[in-house]
């Protein structure tokens, strides 16, 4: 992953600013961010917010599959994704791999959005506002209007300063690092599913059920080879490489070139391995909402092959991938317990909200944003005209050191 530089004070002139004042504006983005992804009049017409295809109660994915536009009538093409772990996906980047034939291929992870096309979440907050079948603005101008106008603009005016407060494009570039410390906060990434209890070794936490499943997951239903189970440098298992595959979905509409739009023919029909974390919560599912259930989603993996007819056309069928999937010769039991499974990945968090909990509570001891702020994979920010500069060189407070 690539390192992100500390978040910058938001003042004209650089100032002095304590371990507290950093903190404090820190804070200010997150509240900010919050605002904004709550904020009904930040669409054309007004009505769209980014929670309404982001679902607390969906793990922040949208349960339709698709979504409705703030136009009557617009919608979506994908399926909404969950925002849950938003912040931990990997920058958009390739690996060359010479095959044994010596011919070079090209392995693609990371990014965001279905098909990778904003290398990372700076990028990707941005789009859904100027898209004519999401938010719908006519651009930057329109945002910055809106924002000076919202019930938070004062609180956004104290936090940049005047200077930006009148620019429109820095004050919209805040708001989109505002948006994205917001997806960074912890609530986002509690890890208190009962998977990560039994990878830490309480070997109680699953089910005889969901224990077969874990086998199934390991061996012959070849899961782990895309979601993996391993922790990473600071986090516990992601549940995904965030690799790049067609599966052969169903088709849904007009033909979806997802990764092929960027890279060209070899990556026609492919999509990004999402995550496994909270699937039970965020149906229907693939790219396209094609398929509804879970248990569909295993019988597809295990039969799709064998039963052609049950699932249909795909968009692009010559680059499906025909090697790891598609007749897995899994057992009408193995798919139950495949399906079992997935529920001991669904974080506590989450699942237990309460009537009338706007968002999920974080559980205790989930690392600041600020402690790590160095691992998230967070950087085009800096590519931005209105990029403040070199960051202000203000120390992490000890409160967070010791964290």
């Amino acid at each position: 992953m690539l390192c992100s530089l500390p978040f910058r004070v938001a003042a004209v002139e650089p100032v002095k600013v304590t371990d507290e004042g950093r903190v404090s504006s820190l804070q200010m983005a997150v509240k900010l961010g919050q605002e904004i992804f709550l904020d009904t009049g930040l669409s054309r017409p007004v009505g769209q917010a980014c929670v309404s295809c982001h679902l607390p109660s969906a793990a922040f994915a949208d349960p339709r599959p698709v979504s409705l536009g703030a136009i009557k009538g617009r919608t979506g093409r994908r399926n909404a994704p969950s925002l849950m772990y938003a912040a931990l996906i990997p920058s958009f980047a390739y690996e060359d791999l010479f095959t044994k034939d010596g011919s070079e291929v090209y392995a693609y992870e990371g990014g965001l959005f279905h098909d990778g096309r904003a290398r990372d979440l700076f990028e990707q907050v941005q789009q859904p506002f100027f898209d004519h079948n999401e938010m719908n603005l006519s651009g930057l101008a329109d945002l910055a209007n809106r924002l000076r106008a919202s019930a938070y603009a004062a609180e956004f005016e104290a936090w940049i300063g005047k200077e930006r407060w009148n620019d429109d494009s820095q004050l919209t570039y805040h708001a989109f690092r505002a948006l994205v410390e917001f997806l960074k906060e912890p609530m986002f990434r509690p890890f208190d599913a009962r998977i990560d209890d039994y990878l830490a070794g309480n070997k109680e936490a699953l089910s005889t059920a969901e224990l077969r499943g874990l086998e199934v997951f390991r061996g012959g239903g070849k899961c782990a080879d895309c979601h993996f189970l391993e922790p990473t440098v600071w986090t516990p298992a992601l549940l995904s490489d965030f690799g790049y595959d067609n599966l052969g979905v169903p088709s849904r509409g007009e033909k979806d070139p997802g990764l092929g739009a960027k890279i060209g023919a070899e990556g026609m029909g492919q999509f990004r391995a999402p995550s496994l974390r909270n699937v039970e919560l965020t149906g229907p599912y693939m790219h396209n909402g094609s398929i509804a259930t879970l248990q569909e989603v295993m019988e597809f993996y295990n039969r799709r092959d064998l039963e052609t007819e049950r699932w249909g056309s795909t968009d692009y069928p010559e680059t499906v991938n025909r090697e790891d999937m598609g007749k897995l010769n899994l057992t009408d039991q193995q798919v139950k317990d495949l399906v079992a499974l997935m529920s001991a990945f669904t974080d506590r968090s989450v699942k237990e909200q309460k009537s009338g909990q706007r968002f999920p509570k974080a559980p205790v001891g989930i690392p600041s944003t600020t402690a790590k702020r160095l691992y998230f994979p967070d950087w085009t920010h800096r590519l931005h005209p209105a990029y403040p500069g070199l960051p202000d060189e203000v120390p992490v407070s000890k409160s967070e050191r010791a964290k």
